[in-house]
């Protein structure tokens, strides 16, 4: 069974490796915008990361993929 402790330190692990993702991914995009669809997956990925804490967040992360 996995310990909250473990919960969270893996979502702080996958948040830090989205973010590094997106800032790679953001200096691609300056040279070349075919890489612009992964950026914006990034994006997405991390909301959805970052609405995990939050239920108000979360509503909102859906309600956005909802839309689109």
């Amino acid at each position: 069974m996995l310990h909250s402790s473990h919960i969270a330190d893996d979502h702080g692990s996958t948040l830090k490796r989205l973010y590094a993702a997106r800032e790679t991914v953001a200096r691609l995009v300056v040279e070349d915008s075919i890489y612009a669809p992964i950026f914006t997956r990034l994006e997405a990925e991390i909301a959805a990361e970052e609405a995990k804490r939050d239920p108000v967040a979360r509503a909102r992360a859906i309600a956005q993929i909802a839309m689109a």
